[in-house]
């Protein structure tokens, strides 16, 4: 999350005149949308890597892939950003694509090896029978991206840079496939449809490819504009945070940096059995028919660890993503896909008596504040009191709203993209490379999956980001914790 940089008020530097020059008089100029665009200092370069059993064509994957940006207006997605004269970005997309200018960048690296005798790929997670930590995602950065990959949004603006990297790893077993973005391409839904959408062009079913929307037209804001009956005031409105408190916020914050240099990144692998009994034991603290789900019990679980581990009684406040494609009417039925970022904030409210406790009464309260959050009047509720930041500024996570005093945990879960469903490569398979009898997943599937940002934000802490499922039902969940947090989830861990 990006708050920090947002309440420094870290304004943008002036664009050069040698970036402007870049263009070519034939380029494509598509719009940068409002909410694809943070601000200059805030945009997150995005790495993310797959593993899969089996040795892929690398080439098929690059040609596909590229293929895939040149129709209709996925060529947005093969394009370069630009500053324009004043605020904002733009993209500027070849016209027709060449060596020297093309969709994406590529890069492959090819070892003589079973991927367990690679010293570092043979310690990158793996599913297991029991819970069990991880290295965290950027120890394996060299499979993610080549030295000297684009890290920050000067990087993409100082060249003709394309938004998206590929890099394929191969080894005589398996394959590790890295893809990087700027963050104002999309979200993970959007990484969804770009898979999806990959997967059919390299299985030759073009025309089974759907049309992205909103290429050229912000809908999400187009939604917000035609909101008529539906207009009702933002729940959290009396909550949103003023200057004072924003600067209490940060002043926290500080506190924390000194007292807490720095926080470690690791992976968890929650068996799926691990998973069941954490619900079964949350739904036994609620009373009568009343449900949570799988994430909120994650979440609950991942607050009472931090809660538990603080030096002094604190309250959490849990920022959530909160996607506007499944709950705006005009957006669920659309004929085609949105690759933009389309997400808000949420947020729930623990009090530290609460967030210590049980894991029923934490779940339910998560379950309670997103439910009333979540309605479609509400959703564009959030938009309206957005877009009333500067221009540049409009991020779901500038507007923070709650106890300044509370400590802020952001969570982005990625649990209903699928991602791990979503990705079919079968047809670039050249060799099946986990012959053995525990396989379950599908050919051309992959098995484990990170993703980190290309340069972490040092100030970056107590953040969550669930993965989701893999093929056995088993959970993945990276977060950016401080010490004495992780020293309670290895106590946790020891006892499922």
């Amino acid at each position: 999350m990006t708050f920090l940089q947002y309440i420094l008020g870290t304004s943008p530097t002036e664009p050069s005149i040698r970036i402007s020059r870049l263009a070519k008089d034939d380029d494509e100029i598509y719009p940068v949308h409002t909410f694809d665009d943070p601000g200059r200092n805030e945009v997150i370069v995005t790495s993310w890597t797959m593993r899969f059993n089996d040795v892929l064509d690398k080439d098929k994957l690059h040609k596909s892939l590229a293929k895939l940006l040149e129709i209709g207006d996925w060529r947005k997605a093969g394009g370069r950003l630009r500053q324009k004269i004043k605020v904002g970005l733009e993209i500027y997309t070849p016209r027709t694509y060449t060596a020297e200018r093309p969709p994406l960048s590529f890069t492959s690296q090819t070892y003589n090896m079973a991927i367990e005798d690679h010293p570092l790929a043979a310690r990158l997670p793996a599913a297991s029978e029991k819970p069990h930590l991880h290295p965290a995602p950027e120890e394996f950065r060299e499979f993610a991206a080549p030295p000297g990959a684009p890290e920050t949004l000067d990087n993409y603006l100082a060249g003709d840079i394309p938004m998206i990297s590929l890099r394929v790893t191969s080894f005589q077993n398996a394959t590790l496939v890295g893809i990087a973005w700027p963050h104002t391409l999309m979200d993970v839904m959007g990484q969804q449809a770009l898979l999806r959408a990959w997967s059919l062009v390299l299985a030759g079913r073009m025309s089974e490819v759907p049309p992205m929307l909103g290429a050229r037209e912000d809908f999400l804001i187009k939604a917000a504009d035609k909101s008529g009956k539906l207009e009702e005031d933002y729940v959290l409105k009396p909550q949103i945070m003023k200057t004072w408190a924003l600067v209490k916020v940060l002043l926290n914050l500080v506190w924390d940096l000194c007292w807490y240099k720095s926080a470690e990144t690791r992976t968890i692998f929650l068996p799926k059995r691990a998973v069941a009994n954490l619900r079964l034991e949350a739904q036994r603290q609620l009373p009568g028919e009343e449900e949570v789900s799988e994430n909120d019990v994650l979440t609950a679980w991942t607050i009472r660890a931090v809660a538990s581990a603080l030096p002094k009684p604190r309250s959490i406040t849990a920022v959530h993503a909160l996607n506007a494609r499944f709950r705006l009417r005009s957006l669920v039925d659309a004929p085609g896909i949105f690759v933009q970022n389309m997400v808000v904030a949420a947020f729930t409210f623990v009090e530290h008596s609460i967030a210590i406790g049980p894991l029923g009464p934490i779940a339910r309260l998560n379950r309670q504040h997103l439910r009333k959050q979540a309605t479609e009047a509400q959703i564009l509720a959030n938009l309206r009191e957005l877009r009333k930041q500067p221009p540049g500024r409009v991020d779901p996570v500038s507007m923070i709203c709650g106890d300044p005093d509370a400590l802020l945990m952001p969570f982005t879960n990625w649990s209903r993209a699928d991602l791990i469903h979503a990705v079919d490569f079968g047809d670039a398979v050249l060799k099946v490379g986990d012959h053995g009898p525990s396989r379950i997943n599908p050919p051309g599937t992959f098995v484990y999956h990170h993703a980190a940002a290309m340069k972490p934000n040092p100030a970056a802490r107590n953040f969550i980001m669930v993965l989701g499922q893999d093929h056995g039902g088993n959970q993945w969940i990276t977060g950016i914790l401080l010490r004495p947090a992780w020293a309670k989830i290895e106590e946790e861990l020891r006892k499922m």
